[in-house]
């Protein structure tokens, strides 16, 4: 049968292919680039376009089931060779299930579970204190001493840059629900918006002290 569909159109070159090969010359002389165009910022323009910066934490509110998703990936592992094909069974009975068949099983389990963990998760959003906010926020937060608790510190924290409006006693009920991952992802996130490319903040007292004296 003549098929005269043209809807993907002619694929042949409109040209002819450069002096050697598709890819030109690599001893001939360079193609001209177009300048890049360096945009001259004014003051007063990057006092109006500047923004403090923002990211978003990522937590699943669900954690529980991420032992049930790691326990279906071990067992499946279990089942499977270093190229990722299922082990003949050569030894099971008839009427037993077969490692192809618990394959399976356990592959459509794996896909409820992670749709599940994938509806559950949370993204809330930070935003970073100016530097002159942060060093005023430090000076009145910081804990004394060469070995502090930053555990009120970093609730506070988190609460202050939480773009939706949190109070203290809203960090301190999320503490109560979540596991030490979940809470570190918050505290993580909030320090890094305030001091990204800095110093790391959470694992040194000292640093965030020195921030009050800039």
């Amino acid at each position: 049968m003549n098929n005269n569909d043209q809807t993907l159109g002619d694929t042949a070159p409109d040209t002819a292919p450069p002096a050697g090969g598709a890819f030109g010359d690599p001893n001939g002389p360079a193609t001209p680039q177009a300048p890049v165009v360096v945009k001259q910022w004014t003051l007063a323009e990057v006092l109006d376009a500047a923004e403090l910066p923002e990211k978003h934490a990522r937590i699943c509110v669900k954690a529980n089931l991420q032992a049930e998703h790691d326990q279906i990936v071990a067992e499946l592992m279990t089942l499977v060779d270093t190229r990722g094909e299922v082990i003949e069974d050569e030894e099971a009975a008839a009427g037993e299930a077969t490692n192809d068949s618990r394959a399976i099983e356990l592959n459509d389990r794996l896909r409820r579970v992670s749709k599940e963990m994938a509806g559950s998760m949370w993204f809330p959003l930070f935003r970073g204190l100016c530097v002159d906010d942060l060093a005023v926020f430090n000076k009145q937060h910081i804990p004394k001493g060469d070995s502090p608790d930053l555990t009120e510190y970093n609730i506070r924290l988190v609460a202050e840059c939480s773009v939706e409006p949190w109070t203290v006693d809203d960090v301190k009920a999320l503490r109560k629900k979540f596991g030490s991952a979940a809470m570190q992802e918050l505290i993580s996130t909030a320090h890094e918006v305030c001091v990204r490319g800095g110093v790391d903040v959470p694992k040194s007292p000292v640093s965030l002290r020195n921030l009050t004296q800039r």
